[in-house]
Formats: structure tokens, sequence, C-alpha cells
């Protein structure tokens, strides 16, 4: 699948779409896969580490991850199909503020992004070139199959890098 256009899809997630160097946005997403397994097996991580007081914990993080995925994934599957329905965006932040992860353990994450990710691998890889290339409105904006594609595999890479660099894990 080709790298989209910066006319498929709005230039707020031009800062993920860039984020994916790889000339394949799957191996991008398995090589991302594999950085979070890393991530959340390491002995002792603690999930409810955040760098500050109005940020994300660890744990919250990959919800996140895991939500964000999954509307993507929603959004790029209706529009391979043909719907033409505008389809609205989503709160984050209140995604997470009104729920309670603390029961997730490690491996409860581990499960969830494998399982999350591996989905939304296949779905892309089993569609044909051209279901990829159709543009449908999400979050009022023009967005195609293939930007949905990059813009999931870029925001885990944001993500990633943030763990990083504002939480300070080896990854």
């Amino acid at each position: 699948m080709k790298r989209p256009l910066i006319s498929e899809y709005n230039e707020y997630y031009h800062r993920y779409v860039t984020n994916v160097q790889a000339d394949d946005v799957i191996e991008c997403m398995q090589s991302n896969l594999e950085s979070y397994i890393n991530l959340l097996s390491k002995p002792n991580l603690d999930l409810d580490y955040k760098y500050g007081p109005d940020k994300w914990t660890v744990r919250e993080c990959i919800v996140h991850l895991c939500d964000s995925d999954k509307i993507f994934a929603y959004r790029a599957l209706r529009i391979s199909r043909g719907d033409e329905t505008s389809l609205t965006g989503f709160e984050q932040d209140s995604y997470i503020e009104f729920n309670d992860f603390l029961h997730l353990s490690a491996e409860d994450l581990i499960a969830m992004i494998k399982t999350t990710i591996n989905s939304t691998m296949t779905m892309f890889r089993l569609m044909k070139l051209e279901d990829t290339e159709k543009i449908g409105t999400a979050s009022n904006s023009p967005v195609s199959v293939r930007a949905l594609a990059y813009m999931t595999a870029g925001h885990a890479i944001h993500h990633l890098n943030l763990l990083k660099d504002r939480y300070g894990f080896e990854l």
C-alpha cells in the first residue's frame, strides 16, 4: 500500500503519517507490536507511573493506543466497504477519564495489544489495493483508507516515543 498524499487526511494527522519511515506500513505495525510487548514484558514495570500530574499512566497509554487503533480500523473498514456515512470524532481523554483500568495486568495489556494490532494488520493486509485508496469522511475531514493505516502505525510510534522520551523507558 502506497503512502497517502497529504490531501488524503487532515493536517492534524500529518505528524503520525510522517512517523512511519518503513516502506511497508504493515511491517511497521508488526515492529510497533514487538516494541510494546517488549516494554510490557519488563520485570517490575510500574503500570501506574506517569511523568506528570495530568498525564496518563503507562496502563492508560496502552488502553488509549488500543482504543484509537480500533477506532481508526473501524473507520477504515467502513470506508473500504463503500460506506459514505460521515464518521464522528471521539474524545480520547473521556475514553480514559470515565473508566477504571487498574484491574488490567501487564499480561492483560499484552493480550489486548496483540489482539488489537494483529486484527488491524490482518484487515489492512487482506484489503484490495483499490479499497485502500477509497476516501470517506471522519471528524469532518476527508480521509483515505491508506491514510488511516499510516495514522494507526504512526500514532503507535508517537506513543512509543513518549514512553521513551518522557516516561524514560528503554525500548
